[in-house]
């Protein structure tokens, strides 16, 4: 499973360049606990090996049924909560299908799951 910040770096670019340092920091901090967050409950959860957790990216090694994708679902809006940004998610069977279906849910809307599928006849 790969997850990305949405729009991060833009957030982080407007705080700077309008000089609010503050906030700049509160959403920093605030950010960076609920990836922290995110990696223990996928860890607690999910019996997940993270394999990188930094910035705003995750990648982690998961088991996952369709149960467990409405649970990953209420993580994902349990961290909107708790850092006022939003997370995209891609999820396969390997590093490789977790990023094409995370790139996939950030040209779909970004703020959303997607499940890696092998597209047949095009």
């Amino acid at each position: 499973m790969a997850a990305d910040g949405d729009d991060v770096g833009r957030k982080i670019e407007f705080f700077v360049v309008t000089n609010q340092m503050e906030m700049l920091s509160e959403f920093f901090c605030n950010f960076q606990s609920a990836m922290f967050w995110l990696s223990e409950k996928l860890e607690d959860e999910f019996d997940a090996k993270i394999i990188f957790n930094g910035g705003d990216n995750l990648l982690a090694d998961l088991k996952i049924d369709g149960k467990q994708i409405e649970e990953l679902e209420n993580l994902r809006v349990e961290f909107s909560r708790r850092s006022k940004a939003t997370l995209s998610f891609g999820v396969g069977i390997n590093p490789r299908q977790a990023y094409f279906a995370l790139k996939l849910a950030k040209a779909s809307g970004k703020d959303r799951i997607e499940i890696f599928q092998e597209c047949i006849n095009g």
